[in-house]
């Protein structure tokens, strides 16, 4: 069995008492120090305060979901603690859903210690749990944050995907449109142009070119260090081949789910 949570602490958020306490004994043979909670409100407020290595969270709570506690903890406290869901529900698509909902993993009740050793190993062994948060796709030193579009399109796939696919589709013409205006000196259109892009990279974030094209804008709207407009273009560029690479493999994914 494995010995990843050895003196870890983990969190086991389940409302029926029994069932905390088989979980509670299966960690505790594995050597975890074990906290409870009745609820996933109770899960979110222990988790707010104690770092867990992992929370092992049931999906039908009263007060809050698992689901509900899921998206709190990803979306509002940024946490990226390794969540297992938990369910007596084994239906179809459930799995994908518990992942779709910022959950690293799923293990369907009841389990034995050995089942849900392995389940465990999964997850330790995943990277899904080195980014920030389920949300954040990352290359080398480049970021992009999707995770206001779920927060406005909850599970609609559709939706997210349309809005990456619009991105990638406009944004190589806005910076097409600064490169040309650009060698063209107008200055008012590079601004212009560079303050529409900074809307979109507000929505679907990238950090590292929002602050680029924040520079572009103040030196064409200012006529200031014009010189060095090119070489901020130019890395604009090559981190946008990055963040569209990314999406597209994103895009990719959510097709095969």
């Amino acid at each position: 069995m494995t010995k990843l949570l050895l003196n870890k602490n983990i969190l086991v958020a389940d409302d029926d008492a029994i069932n905390q306490f088989v979980v509670k004994h299966a960690l505790t043979t594995l050597g975890a120090h074990v906290d409870a909670a009745n609820n996933g409100e109770e899960a979110v407020e222990k988790i707010k305060i104690n770092d867990y290595a992992l929370v092992l969270m049931d999906i039908q709570m009263p007060v809050m979901t698992g689901y509900e506690a899921t998206d709190f903890v990803r979306n509002k406290l940024k946490k990226n603690t390794p969540i297992v869901a938990m369910t007596a529900f084994a239906l179809n698509g459930e799995e994908e859903r518990c992942l779709q909902s910022g959950m690293n993993g799923y293990v369907s009740k009841p389990f034995t210690t050995e089942k849900l050793s392995a389940a465990i190993e999964i997850i330790f062994n995943s990277k899904q749990i080195e980014s920030t948060h389920p949300f954040l796709l990352t290359e080398n030193d480049v970021e992009v944050d999707i995770n206001m579009l779920y927060e406005v399109a909850g599970n609609d796939l559709a939706y997210i995907q349309l809005m990456l696919k619009t991105f990638i589709n406009n944004m190589p013409t806005t910076l097409q449109k600064i490169k040309e205006a650009t060698e063209r000196k107008d200055w008012d259109e590079v601004y212009k142009t560079a303050h529409f892009a900074k809307s979109s990279l507000s929505i679907i974030k990238v950090e590292k070119i929002f602050d680029e094209m924040l520079e572009l804008e103040k030196s064409a709207k200012n006529r200031v260090n014009l010189i060095g407009i090119n070489s901020i273009i130019e890395s604009i560029i090559k981190n946008y081949f990055t963040v569209e690479k990314l999406i597209k493999e994103r895009i990719e994914k959510m097709s095969g789910e």
